[in-house]
């Protein structure tokens, strides 16, 4: 308990599935949690379920594709609690597409809301960061950038591309007492895409967790468990980091590309 206490933090699709669950256990371990969501049903339920709990938490309608949206968010919670301690950019957006069927849409979509939302909130709370000289800054990647096997090409595209940015922001902002790291989830099963594929075709789940080395796939909690570990002090000489949480996938490299799913 209290690994993260009195920690302003930023969860950016913080509403619902990993983000709500990575929201929740910072709340448990004592950070003021704003939840940034477009979806504000899903928002309020989360900030509700951690304040009813005894938790901190507060909800702001925020469209992180948008700048000016973004700006708006950072900036009230900067007049509510003057300072932010840790930013999880979480939102993410996925469509299982191969080159030949990809559009100029779905390409942009998978840049804006994986890529583009990630940079924005990032250079939105770093002024703060710079002067308090301190703060954390996690991204939620995927295993797909390490494996070709998930047949995603712009969604492993923009997500390939936080592994490049943390990088160079860890390069350049770190002598700041800011860290920067990645982390990068397995398949989780309560997922929205591997819910709709286990709905698809039953039995989905069950073969897929035995291509993990650990006999099972992802939960959220996972995730979360990482995440608050990396925002804390127990993790600050740590930095430029790209960390699998992922059942020991990628160090089987036994996936066989394509859509392999729809036949399993």
């Amino acid at each position: 308990m209290n690994r993260v206490n009195n920690k302003v933090a930023i969860v950016t699709g913080g509403g619902k599935n990993i983000g709500r669950v990575i929201s929740s256990l910072l709340a448990k371990e004592g950070a003021k949690v704003c939840i940034f969501d477009i979806d504000i049903k899903a928002g309020e339920e989360t900030s509700n379920l951690i304040n009813n709990q005894n938790g901190e938490a507060y909800f702001i309608k925020c469209d992180v594709t948008c700048t000016e949206d973004i700006k708006y968010a950072v900036d009230e919670v900067i007049k509510k609690y003057e300072h932010i301690d840790i930013l999880i950019n979480n939102v993410g957006a996925s469509k299982g597409i191969t080159l030949d069927d990809i559009d100029e849409s779905t390409f942009q979509m998978n840049i804006d809301s994986n890529l583009k939302s990630a940079i924005f909130c990032t250079k939105a709370v770093l002024p703060n960061m710079i002067e308090q000289s301190k703060g954390s800054i996690i991204f939620i990647s995927t295993v797909n950038t390490f494996m070709g096997g998930f047949s995603e090409v712009a969604y492993s595209s923009a997500k390939g591309g936080l592994h490049s940015l943390v990088k160079v922001l860890a390069a350049d902002y770190s002598k700041y007492g800011i860290r920067f790291n990645v982390v990068c989830p397995g398949s989780i099963g309560d997922s929205e895409i591997w819910k709709e594929r286990e709905r698809a075709k039953p039995g989905t789940i069950e073969k897929l967790s035995k291509m993990y080395p650990l006999g099972r796939v992802g939960e959220p909690l996972d995730v979360a468990f990482t995440v608050v570990f990396l925002a804390s002090d127990e993790a600050n000489w740590i930095t430029g980091i790209i960390l699998p949480v992922d059942g020991g996938i990628t160090a089987t490299g036994k996936l066989p590309g394509g859509r392999w799913w729809e036949n399993i």
